[in-house]
């Protein structure tokens, strides 16, 4: 027979759990209305969406906030996974690695497709890993680079500058913040209705997927969560070290 003060206990600590973690949306969502020269444009699917204009180009930077139930660990493995981002990424028509030093530091290539007549954009991204276990934050920075180990193709705009980034903060074992910002000029023309479209359906589509993706990996990074994760691997480091070669993020909500 089920102990029916043990139910309460259990219900009591689910509602505080998501209280919790309402609770740090709502600080989050404060701090980056007073953020200078960002401004919340969207809220949609547990996402909410802020850009910042840049006068120089056409394509404002914009971040995208939610909290998705899985282990962080399990995140950073979708993450790593390249060759599978077109499951989950918004607009994604190609994504492959290109080169892996270690699992931290990776080389790969993204073509992501325009509507028509726009071109399609590409891009080559060195991707650098950084882990703090005992803040229980993974910061996943990304960069353009100049590689011949993707030629360019014909009928497709090489973006030459994008830098971004993803951060996984865990709040609990298995319930992580997710916040994922990009600035890039796409290079060539794009019209004003594909920038508006883009730079508000990629992060809200992006974190959606994402959060449907770590829904459906069940197991399936087993490997590598037994490496990383500290509560499965005594011996994984507690902090991967940032690199020396930093991609420059700007700091806002």
């Amino acid at each position: 027979m089920t102990d029916p003060f043990l139910s309460v206990r259990s219900a009591t600590r689910t509602l505080l759990a998501a209280i919790a973690a309402l609770l740090v949306l709502s600080l989050a969502a404060a701090a980056a209305a007073q953020a200078p020269g960002w401004e919340e444009v969207r809220r949609d699917k547990g996402v909410t969406v802020w850009q910042k204009e840049r006068p120089d180009l056409g394509m404002p930077i914009f971040r995208g906030r939610t909290v998705i139930d899985a282990n962080v660990y399990v995140l950073l493995a979708i993450l790593a996974d390249f060759d599978n981002h077109c499951q989950w990424m918004h607009g994604c028509h190609t994504a492959k690695l290109l080169k892996g030093y270690d699992d931290f530091h990776r080389v790969s290539y993204n073509r992501t497709d325009a509507p028509w007549p726009v071109d399609d954009r590409d891009v080559v991204l060195d991707s650098r890993v950084e882990v703090k276990a005992a803040r229980h934050t993974v910061l996943i920075r990304f960069k353009s680079i100049t590689s011949a180990l993707q030629p360019e193709v014909d009928g497709v705009v090489r973006m030459t500058k994008l830098q971004g980034y993803y951060k996984l903060v865990a709040l609990s074992p298995t319930r992580t913040t997710v916040e994922y910002q990009v600035d890039t000029d796409p290079g060539g023309y794009l019209p004003d209705w594909v920038v508006a479209r883009a730079s508000q359906d990629l992060p809200v589509n992006t974190l959606t997927n994402l959060r449907k993706r770590a829904g459906l990996v069940d197991g399936q990074y087993k490997d590598f969560i037994a490496r990383w994760d500290p509560a499965h691997n005594p011996e994984a480091p507690q902090v991967v070290p940032e690199p020396k070669e930093e991609v420059a993020t700007d700091q806002g909500p």
